[in-house]
């Protein structure tokens, strides 16, 4: 088996006919050599890939046994590590999933009297059912399962499509949006731990095995209005949910340089190139009185299951619930980015009263910038475009602050609003033009209007200041307090076209076109 990354595995599995259906073998690990690595030494990352894949393949775990020789004369109802027949789709911790699948080994084949658990990765057999395969299909199967993925989309490809998820594709999930006949199943849980809280929701289009993510689809889900409750991990001594924001705008097309938290995805190579994002723009970032932490949602657990088993009777999966249960530990928030988080929780969970209880009626909506102005800072790699036009215009006034203190001994004034260049600055017979990029992101990129560009390549005295990982917060009243941010120069300035990646074209119509009548109504014109 091969993994998303293109290292092979030590983990060897094969696909059988099993009765009327097919069987994944996954060999047991175990033993030491001085000459090479213990037998099968990757079988958890291999036991993790071979769930995924089967559940991008949208199999069902018939069932789950111990398959090793030393258990052979053991009846099946003994050696068995699934309660019952398993629809992967539904499932929303495949490593939760997989614990339960080897912690279950340990005492199988065990004297009851043992002291401890013993081999908890052996020979195991899991029998499936996956559309498109029957039992001639083993070796088929057993291609789709041991191959990695394909590569991801590029940007360039990317960002030629539309703004909207491209459901079909290889690789693509299509989302179980169960709550969009619901006004009250507004409620969302960004899991992060992200020092820019309220900015926006942004997550990679493909995830590192080339597919989409659940998780990170999710963000093309948002609705104006909706209400993202943010659970951040470090903010305080423990994780908890510690504010909530508005959605005002998207999805857009973005990039986005990624790195996973989860415990397989850390140890992961990180790519440190900008990837293809869906991002959603919020505003109105309010902060809770208190952190909820995971206690909260503990004293709660017997009340959060009964409400995903309703959801579970009410509505087919799967759900994208915010929490996993287990049988041996207490709920905890799901490991994934983006989740659902139903309206029943915030009756459950007393710590939650400060949340609304209702989607905005008319959202917040950026107000379009005249054409003449230069104040057109749009996305870049870390910070993406704001639609929160408060947010927006203190960025950039902050930038616009922090750039004319550069020249102290210069005269220096702020014409972007009549210029190609945001300010003017001139000592005697000096003079200098100044474009400024703001951004509370780290930006590695910038985006310039064809005005900008062409003003640089004729003026020979321009500079480019950026600033950017500016610290913001939102005070009561609404406004935006900034503060600190990196500074950086360029003088003599002039953005080759090596540098420039075309973003938009205007195209000139060719004369000749037909004009139709409406097919509608007949009109012509």
């Amino acid at each position: 088996m091969t993994d998303d990354d293109g290292r092979v595995l030590n983990a060897e599995f094969a696909v059988e006919l099993d009765g009327p259906g097919l069987a994944v073998v996954l060999e047991s690990a175990g033993g030491t050599s001085s000459t090479g690595p213990s037998r099968n030494s990757d079988y958890i990352p291999a036991l993790e890939l071979i769930l995924a894949r089967l559940q991008t393949l949208g199999a069902v775990l018939v069932a789950g046994v111990v398959d090793s020789r030393k258990t052979e004369h053991l009846p099946e109802s003994e050696r068995t590590v699934l309660d019952r027949p398993l629809r992967l789709a539904v499932v929303d911790d495949l490593a939760a999933l997989r614990l339960q699948l080897t912690s279950r080994q340990g005492r199988i084949g065990q004297a009851p009297n043992a002291p401890k658990a013993g081999n908890n990765r052996k020979r195991l057999r899991l029998r499936i059912e996956a559309p498109g395969y029957g039992p001639v299909d083993a070796l088929r199967l057993a291609t789709e399962i041991a191959r990695p993925a394909a590569a991801p989309v590029s940007a360039e490809s990317a960002t030629a499509l539309p703004a909207q998820r491209r459901s079909g594709e290889p690789g693509s999930v299509r989302l179980n949006e169960w709550w969009q006949n619901d006004p009250a199943e507004c409620y969302w849980l960004e899991i992060t731990d992200r020092d820019d809280l309220g900015a926006n929701v942004q997550a990679l289009q493909r995830d590192g095995s080339g597919r989409e993510n659940w998780s990170y689809a999710l963000v093309t889900a948002l609705r104006p209005g909706d209400i993202v409750l943010h659970w951040h991990k470090t903010q305080h001594q423990v994780p908890a949910i510690v504010g909530y924001s508005r959605a005002v705008d998207g999805p857009f097309d973005d990039e986005l340089v990624w790195q996973a938290r989860g415990t397989y995805g850390q140890s992961r190579p990180t790519n440190p190139l900008p990837q293809p994002s869906w991002r959603y723009e919020l505003t109105g970032y309010t902060p809770l009185p208190a952190p909820v932490d995971q206690s909260a949602f503990q004293r709660a657990e017997t009340a959060l299951r009964e409400i995903k088993q309703k959801l579970d009777e009410t509505y087919p999966a799967p759900l994208y619930y915010p929490f996993a249960f287990y049988e041996s530990r207490p709920v905890r928030v799901m490991q994934a980015y983006l989740v659902k988080f139903p309206a029943a929780i915030l009756d459950a969970i007393p710590e939650l009263a400060a949340i609304p209880r209702s989607r905005a009626p008319q959202p917040v909506r950026p107000t379009p910038q005249p054409r003449s102005s230069p104040r057109r800072k749009a996305r870049s790699s870390g910070s993406g475009y704001i639609a929160d036009p408060v947010l927006k215009v203190a960025l950039e006034r902050h930038a616009v602050e922090r750039a004319a203190a550069l020249y102290p001994d210069y005269e220096v004034a702020d014409v972007g609003a009549t210029r190609s260049y945001d300010l003017h600055a001139v000592k005697g017979a000096d003079e200098i033009h100044i474009e400024v990029k703001g951004s509370s992101g780290s930006a590695d990129k910038v985006q310039l209007t064809g005005g900008e560009v062409d003003h640089a390549h004729r003026v020979a005295a321009t500079h480019l200041v950026v600033v950017d990982q500016i610290e913001w917060t939102r005070l009561p009243n609404g406004e935006i307090q900034t503060r600190g941010g990196r500074i950086r120069r360029w003088t003599s300035w002039t953005p080759h076209d090596d540098d420039l990646k075309a973003t938009h074209y205007r195209y000139r119509l060719p004369g000749g076109g037909a004009e139709l009548p409406d097919p509608l109504t007949g009109a012509q014109g």
